[in-house]
């Protein structure tokens, strides 16, 4: 009967260094698994930021065009305004340079 206690506690010792060698395996996988998936995240991450970097860079740019043709339209507007007002003021120019040249009667 002894003899039978200890073939049974042998080879449940047995079986205790067979659970651990898998236990170990199983652990390996594991570990190779969750490298493999935590690459594969910090793959889709870096893909993820650089396409809403793209989407923030192009926002910006569409939104710098929209301020730029402001502006353009704003100092056509001035450019246009000046030009109106230095038209109306040329004949009155043209008359005060005739008449500082020629003098008040003219010498014609």
């Amino acid at each position: 009967m002894a003899y039978e206690i200890l073939k049974s506690i042998v080879e449940a010792e047995a079986r205790a260094v067979e659970i651990k060698k898998q236990a170990v395996v199983q652990a390996e996988q594991m570990k190779a698994e969750a490298l493999k998936q935590q690459e594969s995240l910090l793959e889709e991450v870096k893909l993820q930021g650089k396409k809403e970097k793209q989407e923030v860079v192009a926002a910006a740019i569409e939104e710098s065009h929209a301020v730029i043709q402001k502006i353009a339209k704003e100092a056509e507007e001035t450019c246009s305004g000046i030009r109106e007002q230095a038209a109306l003021k040329k004949e009155e120019a043209v008359k005060a340079v005739i008449g500082k040249v020629v003098g008040d009667y003219g010498s014609c």
